[in-house]
């Protein structure tokens, strides 16, 4: 872990939301109520390991915003 390192997460259009230091966690907001926590990794600027999964930060978004499932850090 390194808490230089930020990971910084964006909508699906490369929009800054927020930023969390490197090993930090996100929580995921579902439809129905529910809710998830997941670790962040820093991989480079716009890359993250996301509870174990490797994404372009975009990407993510882009999953996220499709599933209707918003984020924010814990």
């Amino acid at each position: 872990m390194n808490a230089a390192r930020q990971v910084c997460m964006t909508d699906s259009k490369g929009r800054t939301l927020f930023s969390v230091p490197d090993g930090d966690i996100i929580r995921m907001f579902y439809g129905n109520g529910e809710d998830y926590f997941a670790v962040c990794r820093y991989l480079d600027e716009t890359h993250a390991e996301i509870d174990g999964v490797r994404y372009a930060v975009r990407e993510f978004a882009r999953r996220m915003e499709r599933n209707k499932i918003s984020y924010a850090p814990a």
